[in-house]
């Protein structure tokens, strides 16, 4: 089963939970992970037949970033409006996606008791409706909450832990 992670963090260099969360899952031989921040600086052009080939190429699909305010990182949203084009992603012949296992793993920096209720409900909304247009197996959302490393000395073992979880899921697919 090939697993493809596509990564962004505006800021990558700075981050405790992403940095090892990628750890883990660049350690499983049958994950690529593609850190978009890192090869595609500042939205720069991207690759979109490489990554479209990648998407195609993958059984299993995970997206990975920080929840900045309520949504994600404004590179991933790039990458996501120049890749999932009509006629590959959607529409009458856009079926390239289609059936395609897609896991949402995110980070917050607030705790859980901040995203109870419909809060928890929105950070989630825009992929699952992505990947169901796209006609992706939507397999759910995987959240790890308080990751700031300000306020929360286990950051590095609960992004392990968080990690080593969604491998695990993905093993069990």
């Amino acid at each position: 089963m090939k697993v493809l992670v596509i990564y962004s963090h505006s800021y990558h260099d700075t981050s405790h939970a992403g940095k090892v969360i990628l750890d883990v899952f660049k350690a499983q031989p049958d994950f690529e992970v593609r850190n978009l921040e890192e090869i595609y600086p500042n939205c720069a052009p991207i690759d979109i037949a490489l990554e479209q080939q990648r998407l195609v190429e993958a059984d299993v699909i995970i997206f990975h970033h920080p929840i900045f305010w309520f949504n994600m990182p404004a590179g991933l949203k790039h990458y996501m409006d120049e890749v999932f084009q009509y006629g590959f992603a959607y529409g009458s012949t856009g079926d390239k996606l289609r059936g395609k296992k897609f896991i949402h793993s995110y980070t917050t920096g607030s705790g859980a008791a901040t995203f109870a209720g419909e809060l928890g409900e929105i950070l989630p909304a825009a992929l699952k409706a992505s990947a169901g247009f796209c006609g992706m197996d939507y397999q759910g959302a995987f959240p790890l909450y308080g990751q700031l490393a300000l306020t929360n000395p286990n950051v590095p073992a609960e992004a392990k832990a968080h990690a080593e979880r969604v491998v695990e899921f993905v093993r069990s697919l």
